[in-house]
């Protein structure tokens, strides 16, 4: 894994061992750096490029696509929790909520620990680690969507980001969790 120094780990879990050595102000705390250590992305630590102002552009269409396939491929293997099949099925029967679902769904997919409606850095984790080393825009696009810089995400900011319409951006997160 590749930590936030730009360092290369061989786990997660060394990476956490080292932070948690260097919170306790433990012997086995190589330098005071590693008391903010955290996964940055998996794999190797490698130059990132630029996202150009195109790819920018871009990023939301790709991004709602992609949602939209991920969320799709999970219900069609049963693996797509059913609080969520009811979006994908809507998705499929009207188009035009296509985009706008597979949005809702993520949001409230990361909006979790806490739920308070908003998505902060560290439940954004599950997405951004996995494809930082993949899609190099994925990071400035994250920070991009928190508008206001309060370092969490609302649905709205979240929706806008991904080039939804206003009006389309529905919070449905709360009748999700109540049909639990």
């Amino acid at each position: 894994v590749c930590s936030n120094h730009n360092e290369t780990w061989t786990s997660d879990c060394e990476v956490y061992r080292m932070r948690c050595f260097c919170s306790e102000d433990s012997d086995e705390c190589k330098t005071q750096k590693y008391k903010h250590v955290h996964v940055d992305y998996y794999g190797e630590c490698r130059d990132i490029p630029k996202c150009s102002e195109e790819e920018m552009e871009d990023f939301p269409r790709r991004m709602r696509e992609w949602l939209f396939n991920i969320m799709k491929d999970l219900a069609q293997r049963a693996e797509l929790d059913d609080r969520y099949l009811e979006l994908e099925q809507e998705a499929e029967r009207d188009l035009a909520k296509k985009w706008a679902n597979a949005v809702i769904w993520k949001f409230c997919d990361l909006d979790s620990h806490p739920f308070d409606r908003t998505v902060s850095r560290h439940e954004l984790f599950p997405i951004r680690a996995p494809l930082l080393a993949m899609e190099h825009c994925i990071a400035p696009f994250l920070d991009k969507c928190d508008a206001d810089d309060d370092h969490r995400i609302s649905l709205k900011e979240w929706g806008l980001c991904l080039g939804l319409e206003e009006n389309e951006i529905e919070d449905k997160c709360a009748s999700i969790r109540d049909n639990e």
